[in-house]
């Protein structure tokens, strides 16, 4: 058996000098000045971007903040402490990469040096991430600071934020920011992360009047954020440092080619078409969203933050009426010994949603976080077990065994060993549904839509009588398997499959079970007196009756998996039990549908030379509807894939610094199918 690929990061090694303060062990340098830290902080980063000032003078509702070493998170916590004093409205986004992210307790005895940040430091530490790579959104001061972290290499990762990698489209439609901060330990202690690949990325994600400042004033630096197109200036520095460097953006960074070159029958492309490359909008006033399931109202709720009014078009009467509407909801977990698009998306759509839904984990009246338990189908997957927690953070996953095992069950387990995630849990979607769109900016309206059309830059929703039920310049299809029934989407490949679960009557055993049980299906503790179990897995079917053969299938199912939390529930009659059958929106390939939607035609006559050549060179943009996009085909696992597409959605619909690296963002795309069609020639 393979020995699945780490998905976690080397964390940083601290020592804590005489004085309590942190040094790094791997650049042998400190994490702040001796003198003070915040002080430090101060002067090179918030004076020299001119912070206090230029958000006096500016009414913009969004600020963007990048930084190229997180560190202990003291710039971080210092700027937005002085966000949320100099301002009283709009949103600070902190963007910042760290390749050797601090462990949880050496970043609270780090900030605990500085008392007069422990409010936003204790909400900081309580929802840091694992040393998972990739991209980690955080929301603290009531969202009016965000934070994203980028765990792993800056100049790769701040690279992934590109709206493509085309060099014809380098520059374009990429999300600004407007202040750097060039942090890190010395560039010669680490000239890993200082280089001109990095300051050239910097520069695409920046604008005329971007500013930057950095404590060192080392000449490579200087020189290479000159040529990257930054005026710099020498300052004097902090403490015993007598200088560093500060300025602005200049100019644009324009493309070496252009596209005169192109010649598509002389040669292959090094890179492929930009069919994934997002429109560049204005952040709209309003918007509609057509569905009110989970990914809908995650949708709406993204939106609404933003400051956007929402109109909310759910075709019955009541939220998570179809399929998000089960009594409880698993924040399923599903980790894969291969590193793919498939289980990235799939690992942080999960961190996310554990993060997103825990106001509604913590309510009795919204769900619970008792955790899930995955229990293998037998003695022969328990080496994929070990190995898959060797392989990730224990603050994610932990190989659970013996009493332990029980204890965090409830009840004794055969098995002998499982994969307990403590972050997770199971809520209600209904409820959830309501809370999320329990917001000022977010009108909930019923009616069926059949009809989209687009005219003087506003579409057009109208109900199956032919009744034009809202307008806006931004829509958003999130009905399931009903998205592609609009001509705009009829091309997508979306698939329905029946799922029914079974509603247990607790017994007094059974109410001993602690938290969530998974394995070939699952089972929630109880909630309201009646556990969720399920669910079954039926293509091809149409009917949603309840049927008694597929309860006794779900109770096979669990007989399968646990045979002592079967036994809990003692001799049990199918024709009796309680139920709901829903349909689960599916992909061909199990990835979710979130971004632009494509014009289709469009797609097939720009791309054409991919039919005979797939590595045609075609440096045109992709064709999308304007100011239509999609967030559906979650199958089994919209609870943890809903949110993070939400806000993906809403960061391109706004053009912010997307949650999501540029190659899973095309493995998402809603164009995707179209592009692999042609290449394989099926269009």
């Amino acid at each position: 058996m393979p020995e699945p690929t780490a998905e976690i990061l080397q964390q940083a090694t601290v020592n804590w000098d005489a004085e309590g303060q942190p040094h790094a062990t791997e650049f042998d340098d400190r994490y702040f000045s001796r003198v003070n830290g915040l002080s430090e902080t101060h002067h090179v980063f918030l004076h020299h971007n001119r912070l206090p000032q230029r958000w006096t003078t500016s009414k913009r509702p969004l600020f963007t903040i990048g930084e190229t070493g997180f560190g202990t998170g003291l710039n971080f916590l210092a700027v937005a402490s002085l966000w949320l004093d100099q301002t009283s409205s709009g949103t600070l986004h902190f963007v910042s990469a760290e390749k050797y992210p601090l462990s949880r307790s050496d970043l609270q005895r780090a900030l605990s040096l500085w008392p007069a940040l422990s409010e936003l430091a204790n909400a900081l530490v309580e929802q840091y991430p694992p040393p998972i790579p990739g991209i980690h959104r955080l929301y603290l001061a009531d969202r009016r600071i965000v934070l994203t972290l980028l765990y792993g290499d800056a100049s790769t990762l701040f690279a992934s934020l590109l709206s493509s990698d085309h060099p014809f489209f380098s520059s374009r439609g990429n999300p600004t920011v407007d202040a750097w901060f060039l942090d890190g330990f010395a560039p010669a202690k680490n000239p890993q992360m200082w280089t001109d690949d990095l300051f050239q990325t910097l520069a695409r994600l920046s604008a005329p009047g971007t500013t930057f400042s950095t404590f060192t004033a080392a000449g490579p630096v200087r020189r290479g954020l000159q040529a990257a197109g930054f005026e710099v200036q020498k300052v004097p520095g902090f403490g015993q440092k007598l200088h560093m460097l500060c300025g602005h953006m200049a100019a644009p960074i324009t493309p070496e080619v252009s596209e005169t070159d192109w010649q598509p029958a002389s040669r292959n492309a090094d890179f492929q078409p930009p069919w994934y490359l997002p429109p560049r909008l204005s952040p709209p006033v309003s918007a509609l969203v057509i569905g009110g399931g989970i990914a809908g109202c995650a949708t709406a709720r993204s939106l609404a933050e933003r400051g956007i009014a929402v109109t909310l078009i759910e075709q019955h009467p009541r939220l998570a009426s179809e399929g998000s509407g089960n009594p409880q909801g698993i924040l399923y977990p599903k980790l894969s010994s291969q590193r793919s698009a498939l289980s990235r998306f799939g690992l942080m759509a999960l961190l996310h949603a554990s993060r997103y839904h825990q106001r509604f984990l913590g309510e009795e009246a919204t769900g619970s976080p008792c955790g899930v338990l995955v229990l293998p189908k037998d003695q022969h997957e328990l080496p994929l077990f070990e190995a898959l927690a060797r392989q990730h953070p224990a603050e994610l996953v932990a190989l659970v065994t013996g009493s332990q095992l029980n204890d965090i069950a409830g009840i004794p387990l055969g098995i002998g060993a499982g994969l307990f995630f403590p972050q997770l849990g199971w809520i209600k979607p209904v409820a959830v549904c309501r809370a999320l769109t329990d917001h000022p900016l977010i009108h909930h309206q019923t009616a069926a839509i059949t009809t989209l059309h687009y005219e003087q830059h506003q579409w057009q929703a109208y109900d199956r009588h032919g009744i034009l039920s809202a307008t806006a310049p931004v829509a958003v299809i999130a009905s399931g398997t009903g998205s592609a029934a609009f001509p705009q989407t009829a091309h997508l490949p979306l698939k329905p499959i029946r799922g029914q679960i079974s509603c247990l009557p607790a017994t007094a055993d059974s109410k001993q079970l602690k938290t969530v049980i998974c394995g070939e299906g699952y089972l929630a503790p109880a909630s309201d007196g009646i556990h969720t179990l399920g669910a079954t897995y039926n293509i091809g079917e149409t009917s949603t009756t309840v049927r008694a053969q597929d309860h006794r299938d779900n109770l096979a199912q669990l007989q399968k998996t646990a045979p002592e939390v079967a036994a809990l529930f003692g001799s049990v009659e199918a024709n009796h039990l309680d139920g709901r059958a829903a349909f689960r929106c599916t992909t061909p390939d199990y990835l979710p549908i979130a971004g632009p939607a494509p014009i289709a035609e469009r797609y097939r006559l720009d791309y054409a030379l991919l039919r005979k050549n797939a590595r045609a060179h075609i440096p045109v943009a992709g064709a999308c509807w304007p100011g239509l996009y999609l967030n559906c085909g979650h199958g089994s696992r919209g609870m943890s894939y809903a949110p993070l597409c939400a806000e993906l959605l809403a960061s391109q619909i706004c053009g912010e610094v997307p949650p999501l690296e540029q190659d899973l963002r095309q493995a998402i795309h809603p164009g995707r199918f179209i592009i692999r069609d042609m290449k394989r020639g099926k269009q």
